[in-house]
């Protein structure tokens, strides 16, 4: 049946059983469909962005009222009850829909229907039991609901999706028969900060000094990969976006393309950079899964058509890592995230993740590799008191014993913590050291690619030569 032809299952005859007087009824179940129907076919993305955008949750009821309308000519109806009770029906998420909405957000949980996890950047809230899903059911209705909103399909023959909705909200979900069904669904859902972050916010916060977000905007402005290694919910993302920024607005490259490559759309650049009256060339690319898969593997092979100035295959997770390292050793900068418990030791993560590649090659020869693709690994980490830290930034130079070696050049040194009544961490006390000094390789490297020598001498006198600029 066309959309066009649920119009007259809108308003139904019905007789009344006491009077036998003939009434016009409303078909609920048919309006909901007809305007459900019409939106999806004509507005799809607009249903999507209502998630995570309160303007276009606007827009989209602004919509429904209009198909409702449409349905309805020649009948009154209570236009605001209409379009609040379309809209909870088919795109509202029922007790997620404002947290999803709300922007001190970052992350929610589902941890079975009876506990959800709000988490902010100042804590996490818990809604338990009645405050929860009434029942597995109703949770994953509303998770299946939510998934749909993305074009993909939640059910017994695809009980796992990892997808994206809307304009980077990030949903991992599980249901039966992978949980229990008296569960009824497991779920994470990561939201991206809209706003562009400064340099002063992350100093504010405590993330990092001046000295330590200018030397790695100067590496990657010049030439130097960076690897961001880390936890879930630890800034890496964060910190990606702040640098490709600042590369964006203060490079002067001829060309100064970025291509990135994600597997749900996370990293939100500057469409245009105002303060240089010029558009920032970005290229954004995302994998598909099945059928006829493009992974992440398969577009940094295609990244190298597209003469990039830096490659940011987002997260790694897979032999997708051999590639970048193939890549970083062609004259390519770089920068990528990936999950690792020290600076060091992420080279070792690198490793192992390059070895999902099939290579065949020797652990050291790929840690050579690794080293050469990314001289520079910073570890981030989000500690007890929910603060989030670059704990380290460090320069490898080589390895011995099977292990990177070079320089730890910041680092975050914990002086002692602060303590609640109840025996929790509110607080860890400490302070971003400059531990050491890049090398002179590193040092000349920079400078040869044009970094300020008279910048390079404030960060590091003591490598401070006789150099023309």
């Amino acid at each position: 049946m066309s959309i066009s032809n649920y119009a007259f299952l809108s308003i139904v005859q019905a007789k009344d059983a006491e009077t036998g007087e003939v009434k016009a009824e409303m078909n609920y179940p048919a309006l909901l469909e007809a305007v459900r129907a019409s939106i999806a076919q004509n507005h799809a993305k607009e249903l999507a962005a209502a998630l995570d955008d309160a303007t276009a949750a606007e827009r989209l009821q602004t919509l429904i009222l209009k198909y409702t309308a449409e349905q309805l000519a020649g009948h009154d109806f209570d236009r605001e009850e209409m379009t609040r009770r379309i809209y909870e029906d088919m795109a509202g998420l029922g007790l997620l829909t404002k947290y999803l909405l709300d922007p001190t957000v970052e992350e929610i949980n589902i941890n079975g229907y009876q506990t959800v996890e709000i988490i902010r950047g100042t804590g996490t809230d818990f809604l338990y039991g009645e405050d929860a899903f009434q029942s597995p059911t109703a949770a994953l209705d509303i998770i299946k609901r939510m998934v749909r909103m993305g074009g993909m399909l939640l059910d017994a023959q695809t009980p796992r999706i990892d997808s994206y909705i809307g304009s980077g909200t990030r949903i991992s979900a599980i249901i039966p028969p992978l949980v229990p069904p008296e569960q009824g669904v497991v779920v994470s859902i990561r939201k991206q900060v809209k706003s562009r972050i400064s340099k002063e916010q992350l100093i504010a916060s405590g993330s990092a000094t001046e000295d330590m977000l200018d030397f790695l905007s100067c590496c990657l402005n010049y030439g130097v990969s960076i690897g961001v290694a880390g936890g879930t919910g630890s800034g890496k993302s964060t910190l990606m976006n702040f640098l490709l920024n600042e590369y964006i607005r203060t490079n002067d490259d001829y060309n100064n393309r970025i291509y990135i490559i994600e597997d749900s759309r996370e990293l939100q650049l500057m469409g245009y950079d105002t303060e240089n009256n010029r558009p920032a060339r970005v290229l954004y690319t995302v994998t598909k899964g099945a059928p006829n898969p493009v992974t992440m593997f398969d577009l940094i092979v295609s990244s190298l058509r597209f003469h990039p100035a830096i490659i940011v295959p987002a997260e790694v997770r897979d032999g997708a890592a051999y590639q970048a390292a193939i890549a970083g050793q062609t004259g390519h900068t770089i920068l990528t995230s990936f999950h690792a418990d020290g600076a060091q030791d992420a080279y070792k993560r690198l490793v192992a993740l390059c070895n999902t590649a099939g290579t065949g090659l020797p652990d050291a020869r790929l840690l050579d590799m690794c080293i050469g693709a990314w001289p520079i690994i910073i570890y981030q980490k989000q500690l007890k008191d929910n603060s989030r830290r670059i704990m380290e930034v460090f320069e490898a130079t080589g390895q011995k014993n099977g292990q990177a070696c070079g320089n730890m050049v910041f680092r975050f040194v914990v002086d002692g913590v602060e303590r609640n009544g109840q025996g929790r961490i509110t607080r860890i006390k400490g302070k971003h050291e400059r531990t050491g000094c890049i090398s002179k390789k590193l040092y000349d490297r920079l400078r040869d690619n044009g970094a300020s020598v008279e910048f390079l001498d404030r960060l590091f006198p003591e490598l401070t030569t006789e150099v023309t600029p």
